[in-house]
């Protein structure tokens, strides 16, 4: 099961339409990268594969995956973040 705080931002608030960055780790494999890319793009319309970055862990198990999109609501950001937490092959995410 994914672990995760997802957007911990407290009591911030966020004015939309805006650029946010997702952060999602995962077990390595060819695929994750896309694989969290498309979980997003699937709630938001579009996440660009130019918007993604992806590090290594230093034992290389994990993948860290950075993805910006431009979210247009609250309830876009939290549908992600819902998607995530529900998402077997996501570890952990902000």
């Amino acid at each position: 099961m994914a672990a995760g705080r997802g957007g911990g931002e407290g009591d911030v608030r966020l004015d939309y339409p805006l650029e946010y960055e997702f952060k999602i780790m995962g077990l390595a494999g060819d695929d994750f990268a896309e694989h969290a890319r498309r979980l997003i793009e699937r709630v938001v319309g579009e996440a660009p594969p130019e918007r993604v970055r992806v590090r290594a862990s230093a034992q290389g198990k994990y993948h860290a995956v950075s993805v910006v999109t431009v979210l247009a609501s609250e309830g876009q950001r939290r549908a992600v973040y819902q998607a995530l937490h529900e998402d077997a092959r996501v570890v952990y995410y902000l």
